[in-house]
């Protein structure tokens, strides 16, 4: 079920099915991807509870296998509708005992979107309702439309974060669903610099990830007008940046994570996983972004 929020400029749709935000438009501009099948079905979904691939589709906890697949199964469950208002839609999903089957713990995750005339915010908050600490991995795969207007094209745009950075940016495989693989190619896009230019063919592996940035906003921008949208990932441990490989596909994902896709010689149990968050009984964790438009 889709529910519609609106304010003064702008208008805004979520969906129960993986609580995303389908649509953002200002002024009647959307912004959000909107989700064609040919290229990506999705709008901009919640990673949970793992971001990325796992071996072969298998992760341990506490020592026991589960068959959890690639960024969890938040994404493909329907949410209920818990409020909706002028200018926000929140979203709540809990354990089950189909969930129990893949991932052992009990849980709450709620889903805030919030709108204004200037752009949105997303945040994931979760609850640890377990008699025991719980594990697990969060992340956003919210995508933007690029090219933003008619008549621009895709490498048109850049991405300018806020701070120089020197860190590496690496690529996940294209085999096996995306994992980390030490022997891939280690790019300079970030090294003495705050700029990236978007070029199609730099995704013909996968998604590039960076990691320990020092940036904690990134702006999507036209390269001759400087309009587009801004990006704030506080919070969050690292960012991937994805288009389909080789469909050209006409928008892009910035992807903020907390957890990264496998290793290749990783353990695979959970706790050893980089950036996983253990949250104690009774305890609860929220993290999220902001988008800003710039016109």
């Amino acid at each position: 079920m889709n529910t519609e929020i609106k304010t003064e400029r702008a208008t805004a749709m979520g969906s129960t099915m993986g609580g995303e935000l389908v649509s953002y438009k200002l002024d009647g501009k959307e912004y959000v991807w909107e989700g064609l099948p040919e290229y990506w079905a999705s709008h901009a979904p919640v990673l949970f509870p793992t971001v990325g691939s796992t071996i072969d589709g298998s992760v341990k906890f506490e020592g026991t296998a589960y068959p959890l697949q690639k960024h969890g199964f938040a994404r493909k469950q329907e949410f209920r509708l818990l409020e909706a208002t002028a200018n926000k839609l929140v979203y709540e999903l809990y354990d089950s005992n189909e969930s129990h089957k893949v991932y052992p713990y009990k849980f709450r995750l709620l889903i805030t979107h919030i709108i204004s005339d200037e752009g949105f915010s997303t945040e994931y908050t979760v609850e640890n309702i377990d008699e025991k600490p719980i594990w697990f991995c969060i992340g956003g795969h919210p995508g933007f439309r690029c090219p933003m207007n008619d008549g621009e094209k895709f490498s048109d745009y850049k991405l300018v974060f806020e701070k120089v950075e020197n860190e590496d940016v690496i690529y996940t495989t294209n085999y096996g669903g995306g994992y980390i693989d030490a022997s891939l190619p280690i790019t300079d896009k970030l090294k003495n610099t705050n700029e990236w230019e978007l070029d199609y063919a730099d995704y013909d592996v996968d998604v590039l990830l960076t990691k320990k940035l020092q940036s904690r906003e990134v702006k999507l921008i036209n390269k001759n007008t400087g309009k587009g949208i801004s990006f704030d990932f506080t919070g969050f441990d690292a960012l991937g940046v994805w288009t389909p490989p080789k469909k050209n596909a006409p928008f892009v994902c910035l992807e903020p994570w907390n957890g990264l896709p496998a290793h290749l010689d990783e353990t695979g149990n959970f706790e050893d996983k980089p950036y996983a968050i253990k949250l104690e009984v009774g305890k609860s964790y929220s993290v999220g972004y902001k988008v800003k438009v710039i016109d």
